[in-house]
């Protein structure tokens, strides 16, 4: 008798999709821990519809990418409380009645950044008021840091200001030169696909600044590059991406990953991220 092997299907899915590394690690994770899954990607247009679909073809969980992290948490038919107090979700897993919803991206950032250094008592700036800011904002409050917002619009800026305690800064103040901050994150996907654009100016940049781009596909966006040359920390936007991601894994689970695994994911995501860029 022939059958088909059952595997778990998983997948990331968002608009646009096409520049995700997550199925280059997530695969060489489920294959390093002998888990027999399948992990794409799917561009949806529709989340609502599409992602009720996807939980009938039978999904077993979800990575959320831009721009659905606030979407997919109102869609979710549950979320734990810390999601619910950043108002987004970059994971879903299923259950019978729908998506349950839950946020990894604060854990990726702040292990990202902790690597870096000590966060406690820090200024910490974030550019950006969608659902990645909300997470990386989220996390560095846990960390100890005095948070500030700055977005283009100053609506969503304010808002997210107010929801964290935190200040709001117009994005054009920026424009003016440096400013006295210890960490800042960009958290827009300004810079993805290789657009030469910056929200600041390089004369914005200090050395000893920590400084991540969450867009890290291309590897050096403008942001980071100028970051880079004015002496600056960079941490970059792989190592949230590969932290959130071992997150993720041990929630659809229900088992940790392993150190090694994690070193199997990063080599995946390098290797990605490298491949990318010569082709």
């Amino acid at each position: 008798m022939i059958r088909p092997e059952p595997k778990k299907l998983f997948a990331v899915v968002g608009n646009p999709v096409r520049h995700t590394l997550s199925p280059a690690m997530m695969t060489a994770a489920f294959q390093a821990m002998e888990i027999p899954a399948v992990y794409t990607a799917l561009f949806i247009d529709d989340p609502a519809k599409d992602l009720q679909t996807i939980h009938e073809v039978g999904f077993s969980g979800l990575s959320i990418t831009i721009p659905y992290k606030e979407m997919a948490c109102r869609l979710s038919s549950s979320v734990d409380q810390t999601a619910q107090e950043i108002g987004a979700v970059n994971c879903l897993r299923r259950t019978e009645s729908g998506w349950e919803g839950r946020n990894t991206d604060w854990v990726g950032a702040l292990q990202a950044l902790s690597r870096a250094g000590d966060l406690s008592g820090k200024s910490a700036l974030i550019i950006g008021a969608g659902g990645a800011a909300r997470a990386v904002a989220y996390g560095l409050q846990r960390a100890g840091a005095a948070i500030s917002i700055a977005n283009r619009c100053a609506e969503r800026g304010r808002t997210l200001s107010k929801h964290l305690g935190s200040t709001f800064i117009p994005l054009k103040t920026l424009e003016n030169g440096s400013t006295d901050f210890d960490v800042v994150v960009q958290c827009t996907s300004v810079g993805l696909g290789g657009g030469t654009e910056s929200l600041v100016s390089p004369s914005f940049f200090r050395p000893g600044m920590i400084v991540m781009d969450i867009v890290y596909r291309p590897r050096w966006t403008t942001f980071s590059s100028a970051a880079r040359e004015a002496g600056c920390t960079v941490v970059s936007g792989l190592d949230m991406l590969l932290y959130q991601g071992v997150t993720q894994i041990e929630w659809w689970l229900g088992r940790s990953v392993a150190e090694p695994v994690v070193a199997v994911m990063r080599e995946a995501l390098q290797k990605a991220a490298y491949d990318e860029k010569h082709h």
